[in-house]
């Protein structure tokens, strides 16, 4: 995988190199959000962060998890991007933290948080590691987060000591045959890390921080390769880790299960949501 910079700064930057009036300090990647006055973060993208699939089908387990209610349960978002999830669980009711270690990213996330009235809403630039830091929670969400790890177990575990009752994690996996995203995501061959098995990827060349911190927004921060987990590895690490209830989750595919899991995103792309409960 190659970047260039140049095209990468191009596309980031709108011509003339200003922002316009109340812009934010980057272009959104992915998260439309919706702010108070209306406005959208993304609106190209598609829904809004609370019409969102994964968003919705994490909300219908939570429903379940806390019948008494989501005011007042604490909830993080570990590498949480721009913010959108963690922004959304806000207006929940949820005391919602957002964490990411790019500073950029944080930068768009604060951008948002001032134009939400959401007073239960924090974002925290630190490493996904340092969570221990920062909890506990009665929640930890990581979409988008593990499988641009070199260490997932690491993770896991200190992911895992800071959470009271769920952790929500949507991710690619792997297998040890060959499938479809191993061609795609060019991943290894089956291999051996931190006692598990999966396959390495390369997450991305190495170029400068500031390529990294702001062009690479949505890669891997202080490793160039990241480690897939092989999905029963992962099953098993997350029992292994303390939540004896171990559960896919496949309504974010809504009304389209089957065919995804047939030749749609889950079989082309090995990804999914998993989820441990702490009873």
């Amino acid at each position: 995988m190659s970047v260039s910079i140049g095209g990468l700064l191009r596309r980031l930057r709108p011509a003339g190199g200003k922002r316009p009036t109340d812009a934010p300090p980057l272009p959104f990647l992915a998260h439309n959000i919706r702010l108070d006055d209306g406005r959208q973060t993304k609106p190209d993208a598609g829904p809004t962060m609370d019409q969102f699939p994964i968003f919705l089908a994490v909300v219908r387990m939570l429903r379940l998890l806390f019948p008494e209610g989501l005011e007042g349960k604490s909830i993080i978002d570990v590498g949480c991007l721009e913010g959108g999830y963690a922004v959304e669980f806000a207006r929940l009711g949820m005391i919602s933290t957002g964490l990411d270690v790019r500073r950029s990213n944080i930068e768009n996330c604060e951008w948002v948080r001032q134009r939400c009235d959401l007073p239960n809403l924090t974002f925290v630039r630190d490493d996904a590691n340092n969570i221990g830091a920062h909890g506990p929670f009665d929640v930890v969400f990581m979409c988008g987060l593990l499988y641009h790890l070199d260490r997932p177990r690491r993770m896991m575990e200190a992911a895992a000591r800071q959470c009271r009752r769920a952790m929500f994690i949507h991710t690619h996996f792997t297998h040890a045959h060959h499938t479809p995203a191993v061609d795609q995501f060019q991943l290894g061959p089956p291999t051996e890390n931190e006692g598990l098995r999966g396959r390495w990827y390369l997450d991305h060349h190495p170029e400068t921080e500031d390529v990294l911190d702001r062009d690479l927004r949505g890669a891997s921060w202080a490793n160039q390769k990241s480690f897939w987990l092989q999905k029963e590895e992962l099953l098993s690490l997350i029992r292994a880790v303390g939540f004896p209830i171990v559960l896919e989750q496949y309504d974010h595919f809504g009304e389209w299960i089957a065919p995804a899991l047939r030749d749609g995103p889950y079989a082309e792309k090995d990804r999914s949501l998993f989820i441990g409960i702490k009873p």
